[in-house]
């Protein structure tokens, strides 16, 4: 049994510990989501990339390095004992306070653009390591702090409170990035942003510090190639779990169009992408708050398998939307993106719905190497719009949408854990 496969005894969890774990879950992924707009790689970081004169694809490389940082928490469930859980997602929320103060610290300093650039793709990098640790080991947190229904509350919670922050913090960003304070021109504007963040991250490691958990036993790990091919074989016998790596996959196809839509935004509105980043950002989060508290009425009542197609029918009216409507209204694009980005969180929850609860984290960490693969799809998203033009990289991504779709109407239905 690995680290992230732990029986947890809820029975020994206080109405008190409960709620305060619930409520520290909230709290840091709130930090988190106001921190969006340098902590969600992409956006930013592509017009950051492209005032430093990258071209699409070169841009989109920050995202493509983010991704493969999915591979960490696979590594991680072998090699890391139960009682490094907390201390491993406090250590993941340090290292992104410090890659942000990093970059933040370039951007001050009378650099070249050589440099900064390196840094912003070498932060998409390492932070993809730590945002995905972060993300399992906060979960596992929760897991073993919280009783099924105080953990139903907290991520209910924290999905549609985040997002309103994250708008704040987007609206704040564009402001900045505006032109809104004179006496800061660029790169001193993104190093604002990043100035914001990295304390952001230090208080959310401290938060994560203060979870209260139940002990597990440790249990021994079979041999290193052993466990892999063991689960791998396992996940691979099963037509539904494959069928669902798939449909997530193409998710990631759609959802990684993001970036360079932005960049298409040039050619839309006539204005620099740093200009609207922070109204993309706004969009794209304000939407995701509504869309949270609905799929989640739409998981409980039909199931999650309803949840994942509608996921997957915004993403492809995103795509359309901003292919086909001119103007300040194509940002609605980024809003419908950001709704159907909530498929990153209920296609693993689908995940442990359909599986016993042994394996259940196991089969995550292999879902989930669907976004490390992905990392080929943002550059090649710029590669395409570089190449061919934008039209061929919406094509693209309209067609890996239908696609899931179409993977996700064979998939078995499934109840909400919640309900």
């Amino acid at each position: 049994m690995s680290t992230l496969e732990a029986e947890v005894p809820t029975a020994q969890i206080t109405p008190e510990a409960d709620r305060k774990n619930g409520l520290i879950f909230i709290a840091h992924n709130g930090l988190l989501y106001f921190a969006a707009p340098v902590v969600y790689v992409g956006v930013v970081q592509a017009a950051l990339a492209d005032k430093l004169g990258a071209s699409a694809m070169v841009a989109n490389l920050p995202a493509s390095a983010y991704l493969l940082g999915a591979l960490a928490p696979l590594i991680l469930s072998f090699v890391l004992p139960h009682r490094l859980v907390r201390a491993t997602s406090v250590l993941a929320y340090v290292v992104t306070a410090t890659l942000l103060g990093v970059v933040c610290i370039l951007l001050f300093s009378p650099v070249s653009d050589t440099v900064r650039l390196a840094a912003v793709i070498g932060q998409g990098l390492i932070q993809g390591f730590s945002a995905y640790t972060s993300q399992v080991y906060t979960f596992q947190c929760l897991k073993r702090g919280t009783t099924p229904k105080g953990s139903a509350w907290a991520f209910k919670w924290a999905f549609t409170l985040g997002p309103i922050l994250a708008v704040a913090g987007s609206l704040w960003a564009q402001f900045v990035l505006g032109g809104g304070i004179d006496w800061l021109p660029y790169p001193y504007d993104f190093a604002l942003l990043y100035m914001i963040g990295a304390p952001c991250m230090g208080a959310a490691a401290f938060l994560c510090s203060r979870y209260r958990l139940v002990d597990v036993p440790e249990t021994p790990s079979p041999p290193f190639w052993r466990y892999f091919s063991q689960s791998f074989a396992t996940y691979l016998k099963d037509r539904t779990l494959v069928m669902l790596w798939f449909a997530f996959f193409m998710w990631f196809i759609v959802i990684t169009l993001m970036t360079t839509l932005s960049l298409y935004g040039r050619e839309v509105l006539g204005q620099d992408p740093k200009e609207f980043s922070g109204w993309v950002m706004a969009f794209r989060f304000g939407f995701k708050s509504l869309a949270g508290f609905a799929m989640g009425i739409i998981a409980i009542r039909w199931g999650l398998r309803a949840s994942l197609y509608t996921s997957m029918v915004l993403l492809a009216a995103s795509v359309l939307w901003g292919w086909m409507i001119p103007g300040y209204f194509y940002l609605i694009a980024f809003g419908l993106m950001g709704a159907g980005e909530l498929g990153g969180a209920y296609f693993p929850a689908y995940l442990v719905a359909i599986c016993p609860a042994a394996t259940s984290t196991r089969n995550m960490s292999i879902l989930m190497l669907g976004s490390s693969l992905s990392f080929i799809w943002p550059t090649t998203h710029g590669a395409l719009a570089d190449n061919f033009g934008f039209e061929a990289s919406f094509i693209f991504a309209l067609s890996a949408a239908l696609f899931s779709l179409f993977l996700i109407s064979r998939l078995p239905r499934a109840r909400a854990t919640s309900d």
